[in-house]
């Protein structure tokens, strides 16, 4: 290993211990010693929530009674008496809403208490039982967890939960942490046998492989007879104790990324122990305690407590090895000398190269308490936490490139000019590379510097064009050489799909072999059932195709990377890679929804992304972005103006932690689906307020008493099914508080955070519905023959095509020069371009379509060939992404300006 190879592959680990990430403090694990005994019996432990992992609902119960005064039992009598269909187990299938329990659960109550004539509140015993304070996971628990973990079993919590006033499920546990089997979601509660199967299933363990533990006697005994190990939890304390003798190792102590000690990898204690107290003094004793970090590349690593000392030990490997290889005298070496050159890494305590100590030569250093992030773009953090560390980690760099290595005396480490990664030579250039990524992030958060340096030096866009036979024509505008880095920067355009980079690239060729394959040749079963008498259900061809889009990878690919930086929920893709994507699946109208590309759920999904609390994210966004429910959005409504955002009309009003909506909206696309499940519904909460602050926005489920969808309207007399656009009526409409997005007044300002990459999103679409329209008319007209030649040969029908192929060429071009823009400098900065391609996009669109319909005769007209409906979607795309005026206004007035 050369020298910079391992300096640099271990600066991550000199951040962690300079300061930045020294928080987490190691608890002492118990005194008793444990040896690993090899691979457990058990694959599984699970869990239940309260009385195991949280306090026992029972023991609220007791507290509550005694604070309001009721007859002790009573809700513990009310919780288990009634059998299955008692209010508490329909309550806990998701049978019955928050509202109805309470109402339900009340009566049962009273009915207990009936001779003490006395009220009992059960809404507050609710809110007790799902308070912060009652919803802490047992430190003892989290402990637990994280052993098991570590050594590499699954963990699950099989829960009987139900809903809350929001609609979230009450599951208040890190998630991460386990597979979840939430009762209110499955409809099935414990003991039914069903919900542990389904468990198992999840889990893919079998019955004997798996250990339960829960607080009731029935549920575990249920259990039981499926052939799981069950442990009662009376006790929290005693319950972990049984499960650390079924488990064979402690479940304290817990150690961040160790385990025990591998069989293989043991060392022997006693002689250790006697050189450690030569090393570390007389006066350290104590019990050695002795674990193995899960990582430490090809050397051993372990973790060692001797008294009050916490240490690293690193060792060579047993068995033969190469003379030079795994050689931690030159690690120890590397590490003291850094450390006196002021580079902050551990301090190493002592080498010792007497194999005769533990069997190999090893090395001493302290342990730093810290984080390590196996993912270097540190998610579940906050940009100010992800900062500081990416600061800590630059600074460490800068240390590490100002060694003096003749100085720190590894002048002579390794082979000068030579690594032992043949990808050595390779990776240094990728430095190049990812200094161009930085300086387009620097443009886009300065773009006042940035367009003073493009005006001083225009960026270099060498193209050439040529077309190639298929289906339809396929574009291969070469930008530069595929195997050049320089293709990457988003400060270039890239005219091609074969100019995008190499992921994007794959995506694009699979997206594009899909179309072929499975969406072309289904489009007139589709289209034919759009205007059956069962159009108002999907087709099931559609739910099937979308199951093939997201086994194949092509799936949520519309969330820009800017919105997504962790790439938790959508491709990764930037705007204009997603321009290429986005015109290919505009060749068909049924491709957006099955790669789950389709509006309106793409801007509701953004919305929910960019500002939906977690327990939004979970009820809502998930289900979406699964395609397992749709969406709408409601703000156009009939009596006003709704170009103009402001002009709404519709009343949201506060009451009693509850928002009242009350309004009539149209053209609500999608809310005749039956899978619309969530509607974002626009409205004012203070009209008194300024102007852009009167509105907010709110997530409102589909099934809420006092909605109405009472038509669907039409466009050219195509209803659009089974999505439609939908005239809705809104009659207090009660829906929580929690259910608001981002707070009162702010429903502006998502409004137009919600056209972020959605404002182009139909231009891309408009592309490829011309497209395809032109391949359709070449095809059409070299095979149709009028007055004795071809009509390829009429001189009108070939300047139609000429007419066609230019404005497509502009408009693609602008539609990926703004794209460009949205990525580089921003929504903001990338205005004028924005306002341009929604003027121009779809009347090209118009024109191209029409000359193929022209092409087509009477044929184009119908609904044998796509080309009428992408006419009419074209001609609504005028109005419905904001009528041409208000485009050409936006475009004159920024003209004025420059």
């Amino acid at each position: 290993m050369g020298l910079r190879r391992f300096i640099q592959a271990s600066y991550f680990q000199c951040a962690r211990t300079s300061g930045i990430l020294k928080h987490v403090r190691y608890k002492p694990p118990s005194l008793v010693q444990w040896r690993y005994s090899g691979s457990s019996l058990y694959k599984a432990v699970i869990f239940d929530m309260g009385g195991v992992l949280l306090p026992s609902p029972y023991r609220v119960a007791v507290e509550w009674e005694v604070r309001n005064c009721i007859p002790p039992g009573t809700i513990k009598q009310a919780l288990i008496s009634g059998g299955e269909n008692r209010p508490w187990m329909r309550y806990m299938r998701g049978e019955l809403t928050s509202a109805e329990f309470l109402q339900e659960f009340g009566h049962q109550c009273s009915e207990i208490v009936s001779q003490a004539n006395l009220s009992v509140p059960v809404d507050s015993f609710l809110s007790d039982l799902t308070s912060s304070q009652m919803s802490k996971q047992l430190p003892i628990m989290t402990e637990a967890l994280e052993c098991i973990r570590a050594e590499g079993l699954k963990t699950a919590v099989l829960s009987n939960n139900f809903y809350l006033h929001s609609g979230v499920s009450f599951l208040p546990l890190d998630r991460s942490q386990f597979d979840v089997i939430e009762s209110c979601r499955e409809g099935i509660c414990k003991p039914d046998p069903r919900i542990y199967t389904l468990c198992l299933e999840r889990l893919g363990v079998q019955p004997k492989e798996s250990i339960f533990l829960d607080d009731i006697g029935q549920n575990l005994k249920a259990a039981a007879q499926l052939g799981i190990k069950t442990v009662k939890v009376d006790d929290p304390e005693a319950a972990l104790k049984e499960l650390e003798s079924c488990l064979g190792f402690p479940l304290q102590g817990f150690v961040p990324h160790t385990r025990l000690v591998r069989p293989t990898m043991e060392i022997p204690k006693d002689p250790l122990q006697k050189y450690l107290e030569e090393v570390l003094g007389g006066w350290t004793t104590g019990p050695l305690i002795l674990r193995q970090f899960s990582h430490g590349q090809s050397n051993p690593t372990y973790y060692i407590k001797f008294g009050d000392r916490h240490l690293v030990l690193r060792k060579k490997p047993p068995g033969n090895l190469l003379p030079t290889a795994h050689a931690v005298e030159r690690e120890y070496r590397v590490l003291k000398a850094l450390a006196e050159a002021g580079v902050p890494v551990p301090k190493v305590l002592a080498l010792c190269e007497d194999s005769s100590i533990i069997g190999t030569p090893f090395y001493l250093m302290e342990y730093c308490s810290g984080h390590i992030y196996k993912d270097v773009s540190l998610p579940g953090l906050d940009p100010g936490q992800r900062r500081a560390i990416y600061m800590a980690m630059n600074k460490v760099l800068c240390k590490i490139h100002r060694v003096d290595l003749k100085a720190a005396g590894l002048e002579d480490y390794g082979k000068h000019g030579q690594a032992s990664s043949a990808a050595a030579e390779s990776s240094g250039k990728q430095v190049e590379l990812m200094a161009n990524l930085a300086w387009d992030f620097a443009t886009k958060e300065g773009f006042r510097v940035f367009k003073e340096c493009s005006a001083a030096k225009p960026l270099a866009r060498p193209y050439s064009t040529w077309t190639r036979n298929g289906a339809f024509s396929r574009r291969n505008y070469v930008t530069m050489a595929p195997s050049s880095p320089a293709h990457i920067s988003k400060a270039h355009l890239i005219l091609s799909p074969d100019g995008l980079p190499g992921r994007a690239q794959d995506l694009y060729h699979k997206l594009r072999r899909f179309m072929e394959i499975h969406i072309y040749p289904a489009e007139q079963v589709l289209r034919v059932h759009q205007v059956s008498q069962s159009r108002w259900t999907p087709h099931p061809l559609i739910e099937e195709l979308k199951d093939k889009a997201k086994s194949e990878g092509l799936w949520n690919l519309f969330l820009p990377v800017e919105s997504d930086p962790e790439v938790k929920y959508g491709a990764g893709l930037t705007n204009q890679e997603f321009s290429h994507l986005c015109e290919l699946m505009g060749t068909s109208l049924f491709a957006p929804e099955i790669f789950n590309c389709s509006p309106p759920d793409t801007g509701n999904m953004e919305v929910l992304v960019r500002y939906g609390t977690e327990e939004q994210k979970e009820r809502w966004l998930q289900p979406l972005l699964d395609g397992k429910i749709r969406s709408c959005f409601a703000m156009t409504e009939p009596q006003v103006a709704s170009s103009d955002a402001t002009n709404i009309e519709s009343s949201v009003v506060e009451e009693k932690g509850f928002y009242i909506l009350n309004g009539h909206k149209w053209w609500i696309s999608g809310a005749l689906d039956p899978r619309c499940q969530l509607c974002v519904f626009m409205g004012k909460t203070d009209p008194e307020a300024q102007r852009h602050k009167q509105q907010s926005m709110l997530l409102v489920p589909m099934d809420t008493p006092g909605i109405t969808v009472t038509r669907p309207l039409s466009v050219f007399g195509e209803e659009d099914p089974p999505a439609g656009h939908g005239e809705i009526f809104f009659e207090n409409v009660r829906v929580p508080k929690e259910n608001i997005l981002l707070g009162p007044g702010r429903g502006f300002e998502i409004a137009q955070g919600r056209l972020g990459p959605g404002r182009i999103h139909h231009c891309m679409r408009l592309v490829g519905y011309s497209e395809r329209a032109l391949a359709l008319m070449k095809e059409r007209v070299t095979s149709r023959v009028a007055f004795g030649k071809p009509l390829a040969e009429q001189g009108t029908i070939l300047e139609d095509i000429a007419k066609s192929r230019a404005e497509i060429e502009q408009a693609r071009l602008l539609v990926l020069k703004a794209a460009l823009l949205m990525d580089t400098a921003g929504n903001k900065a990338a205005a004028l371009e924005i306002a341009m391609i929604k003027m121009v996009a779809p009347l090209m669109a118009l024109r191209v379509i029409d000359r193929a319909i022209q092409a087509f005769g009477a044929a184009g007209l119908s609904n044998d060939y796509p080309l009428a409906q992408f006419f009419a979607w074209a001609r609504a795309l005028r109005l419905a992404d904001g009528p041409d005026e208000v485009h050409r206004t936006a475009v004159a007035k920024l003209e004025l300006k420059r």
